[in-house]
Order: C-alpha cells, then sequence, then structure tokens
C-alpha cells in the first residue's frame, strides 16, 4: 500500500509541475504579445535582435526587417489607438452592469479599483513613447 502511495504522490507532482509550466509560458506569452501591442520600443528591438540570431541575418537583410518590423510595430499601434473609443465604451458598460451585481461598498470599491487600473494603464502609455525616454529603434 505504501508503494502505491508513493506512486501516486510521485505522478501528482509531476503532472503539477507540467500545469505550473503550462500557465507560466501562456503569461508569459501573453505579456509578450501585449508589450507589442502596448507599443513597447524594446520588443521591437528584440524581435529584431533574434530574428538576425536565427536567420543568421546579413547587415542589408537586418536593415530591410527592421524597416518591417517597425512598420508592422506602428500598423499595431495605430489599430490599437483606432479601437480604444470602442475598448472604452465596452468597458465601461462592463463597468455598469458589475456595479449593479454589488452593494454601495462594494461600488465603491470597484470605482476605486478601475481608476488605480486607469492610472497604471496611463503610466504604461507614457512609457511606451520612444521606449521610456530613450531614443527606439524605430523613433
Amino acid at each position: 500500500m505504501k508503494r502505491w502511495k508513493l506512486w501516486v504522490g510521485l505522478v501528482s507532482l509531476f503532472l503539477s509541475g507540467m500545469v505550473a509550466g503550462a500557465l507560466g509560458t501562456v503569461v508569459i506569452s501573453e505579456h509578450m504579445a501585449l508589450e507589442v501591442l502596448v507599443g513597447r520600443g524594446p520588443i521591437v528591438e528584440k524581435v529584431l535582435k533574434k530574428l538576425s540570431r536565427e536567420l543568421s541575418l546579413t547587415e542589408s537583410q537586418r536593415e530591410r526587417i527592421a524597416e518591417i518590423v517597425c512598420r508592422t510595430h506602428k500598423e499595431l499601434t495605430a489599430l490599437r489607438e483606432r479601437n480604444k473609443p470602442e475598448r472604452d465604451e465596452i468597458m465601461g458598460r462592463s463597468r455598469e452592469a458589475m456595479k449593479a451585481e454589488l452593494s454601495a461598498p462594494q461600488q465603491k470599491k470597484l470605482d476605486e479599483f478601475f481608476e488605480q487600473e486607469k492610472t497604471r494603464w496611463a503610466h504604461r502609455e507614457h512609457g511606451k513613447a520612444g521606449g521610456g525616454g530613450r531614443k527606439g529603434l524605430c523613433d
């Protein structure tokens, strides 16, 4: 019986490690994708560096690929800006729907939560311009 418990424990440990690894991969992937969409300059440099290394780009190829990566980055940033009003409207409706389900004290806490998030995102928006104050690859 003790041997059976040992095997169950080992299999459980192995499976929990797999789940933790998979979740970590998803979180990191989403974070990297968000950086591209939010407009972080350094991510462009990281992408270009990785492409250069993985594909053994010549200097000429690197310059042309850099132009393509920068153009794509700018297009994604513009797309994000165009969608901002609709995104804000959806978030506003969501906030109001949530408030309808909450007590007055909970509504106040929800408003505070959204204000904190709004401030945090505004801070991120300022940090994206020029890669946090330094001259970026696409500037």
